[in-house]
């Protein structure tokens, strides 16, 4: 069959591309591994160092303490980074010093302090009218942590690079070096090039996500209770949802540099404000605005719901799925368009 001979041929312009295949395959997975090494060492040290001056500090598990002759000295090692957290007990007062620098564990180090300040309090025989326990509820009942939240965003991080950079990239080069009207002079129906091309680009699309999802398993084990109906529901959507917004920059791109090079500022751009790397409650509430206007944001949530760590009902879901697969048609539309310059 033609489109089985037509679907290798881009199948092997796929492999041999290696900046297709770079940042496709590789450069998702790259990020997913450094993100995720980085964050899940924040909250998982196996010994803080914490030093102090004056008083001996009660024995805390996971704590080393260091003892210093003067405060200045505590303050300083705080300041270089010579110790994670200082402490001084100056009577009924419990000091901690932390460098604004440690930004991502200063949580972290708070509670250690009000271990310490617990322990002190048990030592002279006080206990606290009110205590006061932190419990997370997740959607799934698990402990979920930052690590968990960010790895689905990768994922449909991947897949809106895929989608986009399939048509900005591929589609146009085979526009600027006239492949299409070669094609076009051959006995060959459109229907057969535009389901080549989509199948291929498809294709690799999945075995960017399967390779990251069996990644993200393998090295940090998430806990997750997959959905896989909404999942591949979600990557086909998605890829096509992003096709679409691909097309639409083709077709308003004079040739395939600027077109990479309009899809490069987008991707950089949308993935700050999608909630892939940080809650979208974080932003100022103009941005959240903006946010909830681009197409990755509700690619994160679907993502999300479908590996079962965020809720969307079943409206919010399937509505977001059709209109991403409506991507299609936008798909076929700029084929017909192209089809119709060359």
């Amino acid at each position: 069959m033609r489109f089985l001979s037509i679907l290798r041929a881009m199948a092997w312009h796929s492999v041999r591309d290696k900046i297709n295949i770079f940042f496709n395959l590789f450069f998702p997975l790259i990020t997913l591994l450094i993100f995720g090494y980085v964050f899940s060492g924040i909250y998982s040290q196996s010994s803080v160092n914490i030093g102090f001056y004056g008083q001996k500090l009660p024995p805390i598990s996971g704590v080393k303490y260091i003892e210093y002759p003067s405060i200045s000295e505590l303050i300083n090692a705080v300041s270089s980074q010579k110790i994670n957290l200082g402490i001084t007990l100056n009577g009924t007062a419990l000091l901690a010093y932390i460098n604004p620098v440690n930004l991502q564990s200063s949580n972290y180090y708070t509670s250690i302090v009000k271990s310490v300040a617990d322990e002190i309090n048990r030592s002279r025989g006080i206990n606290s009218v009110i205590k006061v326990e932190r419990n997370e509820i997740s959607f799934s009942g698990k402990h979920i942590d930052y690590l968990d939240n960010l790895i689905p965003g990768i994922l449909a991080l991947s897949i809106f690079s895929a989608g986009i950079f399939s048509i900005t990239a591929s589609l146009a080069h085979f526009r600027d070096k006239k492949v299409i009207k070669k094609f076009w002079i051959t006995p060959l129906a459109k229907w057969e090039f535009y389901a080549a091309f989509i199948s291929e680009k498809m294709v690799e699309s999945l075995l960017s996500i399967i390779l990251l999802f069996v990644a993200a398993v393998v090295f940090f084990k998430p806990p997750y209770s997959i959905d896989f109906v909404r999942f591949t529901l979600t990557v086909l959507a998605g890829t096509f949802g992003m096709m679409g917004i691909g097309m639409i920059i083709l077709l308003i791109s004079p040739s395939a540099r600027v077109a990479s090079e309009v899809s490069s500022v987008l991707y950089t751009v949308i993935m700050f404000f999608s909630g892939v790397y940080f809650p979208l409650d974080l932003l100022p509430k103009f941005l959240q605005y903006i946010a909830y206007g681009l197409p990755l944001t509700y690619l994160v949530m679907a993502m999300k719901s479908a590996m079962g760590i965020a809720p969307m009902s079943n409206l919010s879901y399937y509505l977001t799925i059709a209109i991403m697969f409506f991507g299609s048609v936008l798909v076929l539309l700029g084929f017909s368009r192209i089809f119709k310059v060359e």
